[in-house]
């Protein structure tokens, strides 16, 4: 069975696999389908799901997890299919940041950790240069991809390394901010089964109140989150556009290069 362009792909060993095509832009253009492709990690994915894939037209995949996070959910090589490994952090400093008996004293007590927890990583993901200089070479990287080429981008749980990823990358392209807002929550809806499964396990293991909400919302994203983020972005670098231009080598004459590859006109 073919995949069928869709907000939310049909993936039987993935979870939150979303296609950025579709949306439009502030001047009349839209994000092309077969190009983008957000997810969480890949390790699960079955030999039909990458028959699938490849299908659809995916030729690359990009990987902005850190290298304990590969070695425990590698992605597999695929024939006729590029890898590029891009860690946003040397450590996953998001949903699995910490080591288990370490957020059983922090968040066992205190339900309001894992939210605090995530406000800290949203502001590493904008400040941190290291995470500055992986999202200036996933765009290198995009930058120079043939347009009959889909790219895959993921983390582990496809939300907060990928999801700023997206807000970089939409933000290049045009897309208004409502509608970038609009993608990022989408994660919850589309992992669902994920972020229960996650409380259910806490629940089971530790049975606290407070742990359970930690741990669910560290598996899921909260508009708190970005909007922090983009505050950062806003107010001390100047703006998205400064931002893009300045801390992540996106020049209007980039920007208009990545438009060319990404946006399709009605014409076209």
């Amino acid at each position: 069975m073919t995949i069928k362009s869709a907000r939310v792909l049909d993936i039987t060993g993935g979870f939150n696999f979303r296609e950025l095509g579709g949306y439009p832009t502030v001047n009349g253009a839209t994000v092309a389908w077969h190009r983008l492709l957000r997810t969480a990690h890949l390790s699960d994915l079955t030999a039909n799901d990458w028959r699938n894939l490849q299908a659809y037209g995916v030729g690359q995949i990009i990987d902005l997890r850190s290298r304990v996070e590969r070695r425990q959910f590698p992605d597999m090589p695929q024939p006729g299919v590029t890898m590029h490994v891009i860690p946003v952090f040397d450590n996953d400093e998001t949903e699995s940041s910490t080591a288990a008996a370490q957020t059983h004293r922090e968040f066992s007590v205190n339900p309001n950790g894992g939210y605090r927890r995530m406000l800290y990583v949203y502001r590493r993901l904008i400040i941190n240069p290291g995470a500055q200089r992986a999202y200036r070479q996933v765009f290198e990287t995009l930058l120079t991809t043939p347009k009959n080429v889909a790219t895959i981008f993921h983390c582990s749980a496809g939300k907060d390394r990928t999801g700023i990823g997206a807000v970089f990358i939409l933000s290049a392209l045009g897309v208004p901010r409502k509608q970038i807002f609009a993608d990022y929550l989408l994660t919850n809806s589309a992992s669902t089964q994920h972020i229960e499964a996650r409380v259910k396990d806490a629940k089971n293991r530790y049975r606290t109140v407070a742990f359970q909400q930690s741990i669910r919302d560290l598996a899921s994203v909260n508009i708190d989150y970005l909007q922090q983020a983009l505050m950062l972005v806003d107010y001390q670098y100047g703006g998205m556009q400064a931002y893009l231009q300045e801390v992540l080598g996106m020049t209007p004459q980039r920007q208009q290069a990545f438009r060319q590859l990404y946006l399709m006109r009605r014409c076209d």
